[in-house]
């Protein structure tokens, strides 16, 4: 695609290129006004005539976001005033960070354009004689630095200046995504996953409820109030599905017969659930269909009172019938295995799985055990953060390690050869959509597009464009098959699989192969006649794929976000599912807002940051279009996560240090083009001086991040005591005593934390100070004490900077006292905290939950009943119910996490097909 560029003849100065490609600029920021500002008009438009279609989220009972006018442009101040205390009750910290992720990138692009506009573009006008003053201020602004070569310092200077930029701002970013996951941590700890470790590798003399939960205990590290083997149940599960497809059938064929909703002013719905439910055999069975007979021809559609439709109706309630007893025998022998298995259960290791789940009675002993070695085996008994049971990916969950290990070796190699493929298919399209190919099959078309601006333009960014994102659209489905294929046992870590691939993918064949495929095509003759000038040439080529990255923001930035607002894919999916719906099950399953999915989100703009990053001192005006995408991405991503968008799972923002490891990595590209360019250009000094920024940042991705990460997954133990003697409600069993009151902790001069360690020591004057000082001053020379205050400038400088990053995480974040002030609190102490809905009618839901099956799998050895089973401030989300309309009510949840289970059922660390809530027959609604 980017061989689209050597179309035209290589003008004698390279700043011509860059010139000519400024009014190409305004052509594709034009068609991309367009694009986007159409979408957004249909957008308006539709949303004020659907709004349910547009904004699904707000007809959910509990925890709905605010309502949204119908007004045209109303929409847009509802969003705007959404704070950030509504997004983390509503949709949860993972959606919160992200948000803050774009407004954090969007604040790192305004201050480089600014850099950029104010300092480089001056500098490089000054510095290159070369500049014909002529030029237009616009063309100025656009091309500065582009293809300069007198003009290296400014690369120079720029280099460690936007380093120290990118720095400050993510340790900032850094600094609160740490200190919000731990007082979120702190605020859910009564929940099940806060309290739980899930345990993988348990050696065979551990591999029993009781032997796990006395090794726990003996280690000191806490009472544990259950444990479960995951057991290995994979013929339960072809029993599961089983049921559930001939649920559906029977549903699908009452539809037909009394149709949805049904038009029989008589139909009962309740007392039709009865008979069709109810276990009859032996002398009774006949006059029980008898009576289903009568009254499914009493309730059927008028189609079918006519002699015809009665033979067909009696054909129809034959299969019915027969549908019914194969359905009854299913769920029968379902229930009996199930009954079975509790009773026979032994604990053998040939009916259990390497894989468990332990609950302690405290979050911090949970907390502990994660980081602690426990067994002295290296590779057996791994201990880790347990994901919310609704999280953990049941299908997979019993893999054994041999078969996890080769699944991995087949997924890798499947995701290079794709990888290779796709390169290959995008250095290819590079080819075929320039106006030179084109050419050959239709001769007369670069004749018009040279005659018309706006057609070239057309050709040359938007069409390429366009193609590259359809052709890559389709990756994270393959990605995400990939991961399930490698065995990963939760859906978090399926989409951070794909995040983090999906990104490297989008790196290679967008920002590599591209940029490669211009220098390849453009010096293929002169490289095969002297090998020896390939490095030169890719150092004058590589810089001039600027232009195309500008034309990529731009467009991504106008019309690619208001294109997301129409969600054209999955409304025209649901619509087109609608129109086949029948049944209320299929009606829900079409209604429900759909779940967030983060590799559709993130890995676009993290690899618009590195194309930022790689082009910010050759294209400075590239940060303003940087500051413009990630504005528009943050607002329509606020929009769709607040309005549209369900959460699946909640990590507390664990994905996210990741991925702003992998931003700072983006530098790499930068540096290398940088010293690259300085190298080749003879200019040994600034190569020497660009060195340090290589040892620099390999260390703070090597050290600083890796401690951002591994501290970040876990609350330091000061905290979890401090939220202790903050409760005194609760004493401290552990201790036998209780502490003292907040109060009384509150008039105590304040205690180090576990960060205290980071900020500059303050100087302490120490006896005979005065006297060193003079002797010291005596002895040095003047060279001396020049370099002691240096020293001291610096470190006050340092002190000044730190404390603009640092965060304390003892301190509640301001976010939080918002969620007090605007909801009420059920809990007497923080560590009861449940946030509820102020109009309690709406967040009551109207259904009842279907009874859970009894038997309990997993040992439990206290009740723990009481806990919930999401990483939520407020109640669960399953415990959410939907406002019911004429096709459906709700009154079950949908089956999307484990087929042939329902979603509400997955509440405890024990495997659905054994104790997992079972969908029930769902007959029409009465119109």
């Amino acid at each position: 695609m980017s061989s689209i560029y050597l179309l035209e003849e290589k003008p004698q100065d390279p700043a011509d290129d860059y010139l000519a490609h400024a009014s190409d600029l305004l052509t594709q920021t034009t068609f991309s006004l367009v694009i986007g500002g159409t979408a957004l008009f249909w957008f308006c438009l539709l949303r004020s005539r659907w709004p349910d279609v547009y904004a699904p989220r707000g007809r959910l009972l509990f925890a709905a976001p605010a309502r949204i006018g119908k007004t045209f442009f109303g929409w847009i101040s509802m969003v705007l005033h959404v704070n950030d205390a509504d997004i983390m009750f509503t949709s949860g910290l993972d959606a919160l960070l992200v948000l803050r992720l774009f407004r954090m990138l969007a604040s790192l692009s305004f201050t480089a354009s600014a850099i950029g506009l104010f300092i480089v573009v001056p500098a490089k006008v000054l510095l290159d004689p070369d500049s014909n003053p002529e030029t237009r201020l616009y063309d100025r602004v656009v091309t500065a630095a582009m293809g300069s070569k007198d003009s290296l310092v400014v690369h120079f200077a720029f280099a460690y200046l936007f380093t120290a930029l990118v720095y400050f701002y993510f340790a900032r970013f850094a600094y609160e995504t740490v200190a919000l996951r731990w007082q979120y941590l702190l605020r859910v700890r009564n929940t099940r996953p806060a309290r739980s470790v899930a345990v993988t590798n348990i050696p065979p003399e551990l591999a029993e409820e009781q032997r796990l939960k006395q090794h726990f205990e003996q280690s000191g590290l806490g009472k544990v109030l259950s444990v479960e083997v995951v057991p290995r149940i994979e013929r339960l599960g072809v029993l599961v599905r089983r049921r559930f497809q001939l649920l559906e059938r029977i549903e699908e064929q009452v539809v037909v017969i009394l149709g949805n909703p049904c038009p029989a002013v008589s139909y009962d719905p309740d007392a039709l659930h009865a008979l069709l439910t109810s276990h009859v055999h032996g002398d009774g069975a006949a006059e029980h269909w008898s009576e289903i007979r009568q009254v499914l021809h009493q309730w059927a559609l008028p189609k079918f009172q006519t002699e015809r439709g009665v033979r067909a109706l009696d054909k129809m309630i034959d299969q019915l019938e027969h549908r019914l007893r194969r359905f009854q025998h299913a769920d029968s022998v379902l229930q009996q295995v199930r009954n079975e298995w509790f009773l026979t259960y032994d604990g053998r290791r040939d009916r259990s799985s390497t894989v468990g789940f332990v609950t302690f009675e405290n979050a911090a002993s949970a907390h502990l055990a994660a980081q602690t070695f426990t067994f002295s085996q290296p590779f057996e008994l791994r201990v880790d953060l347990a994901s919310e049971p609704r999280d953990v990916f049941w299908e997979l969950i019993t893999l054994r390690a041999s078969s996890r290990f080769m699944r991995t070796i087949l997924s890798l190699a499947t995701y290079i050869l794709m990888l290779l493929y796709w390169l290959t298919l995008a250095f290819l399209l590079s080819t075929l959509v320039s106006l030179d190919s084109l050419k050959t099959y239709f001769p007369w078309l670069p004749d018009m597009a040279e005659k018309n601006r706006w057609l070239k333009s057309l050709f040359q960014y938007t069409t390429p464009t366009f193609m590259l994102s359809l052709m890559n659209s389709c990756v994270p489905y393959i990605l995400s098959w990939l991961a399930q294929l490698e065995g990963v046992q939760s859906r978090s870590a399926i989409q951070a699989s794909v995040v983090r691939r999906y990104y490297l993918f989008l790196l290679s064949n967008v920002l590599l192969i591209f940029t490669l495929s211009r220098a390849v095509l453009a010096d293929y003759s002169k490289w095969i006649e002297n090998p020896a000038l390939i490095p030169r040439l890719l150092a004058t080529r590589l810089p001039t794929a600027a232009p195309f990255f500008l034309d990529y923001v731009i467009l991504y930035a106008l019309a690619y976000y208001p294109l997301q607002l129409l969600q054209f894919g999955s409304i025209s999916l649901a619509m087109f599912r609608r129109m086949l719906c029948r049944t209320p099950r299929q009606f829900a399953d079409a209604l429900r807002p759909n779940y967030v999915d983060w590799a559709f989100i993130l890995p676009q703009p993290m690899l618009v940051f590195t194309v930022l990053t790689t082009y910010s001192s050759l294209a400075p005006f590239i940060f303003v279009l940087g500051a413009v995408y990630f504005v528009i991405g943050g607002f329509v991503t606020k929009y769709l996560l607040y309005y549209v968008y369900g959460r699946r799972f909640e990590t507390a923002g664990q994905f996210i240090l990741p991925i702003l490891k992998a931003l700072t990595g983006s530098l790499w590209h930068y540096y290398v083009l940088i010293i690259g360019l300085c190298a080749l250009k003879g200019k040994v000094l600034y190569v020497l001086f660009l060195l340090p920024l290589l040892y620099i940042n390999w260390y703070l991705l090597s050290r600083v991040a890796a401690q951002f990460y591994d501290n970040g997954q876990f609350v330091p133990a000061d905290m979890w005591s401090a939220s202790e003697r903050s409760t005194p409600s609760e004493p401290n069993t552990a201790r036998g005593h209780s502490q003292p009151s907040a109060h009384a902790e509150s008039s105590r001069p304040s205690h180090h934390t576990s960060t205290d360690y980071l900020l500059p020591r303050p100087h302490v004057p120490a006896p005979f100070d005065d006297v060193l000082d003079t002797i010291d001053r005596e002895t040095q020379g003047s060279g001396s004490r020049l370099g002691e205050r240096m020293r001291r400038r610096v470190e006050h400088l340092w002190t000044a900077v730190f404390r603009r990053i640092y965060v304390n995480p003892q301190h509640t974040p301001q976010i939080f006292h918002d969620l007090d002030r605007c909801y009420s609190l059920t809990g007497r102490s923080l560590s009861q905290t449940n946030y509820v809905w102020e109009d309690e009618d709406l967040a009551e839901s109207p259904r009842e939950a279907p009874a859970t099956v009894t038997p309990r799998f997993s040992t439990t050895f206290d009740n723990d009943d009481q806990m919930r089973a999401e990483l939520m401030l407020a109640r669960d989300q399953r415990e959410s119910g939907i406002k019911p309309d004429e096709f459906t009510d709700f009154s079950q949840s949908s089956v999307s996490l484990l087929e042939g289970v329902l979603d509400e059922g997955l509440a405890v660390y024990e495997h659905p097909y054994l104790l997992g809530n079972l969908p029930s027959l769902w007959l029409p609604m009465k119109k």
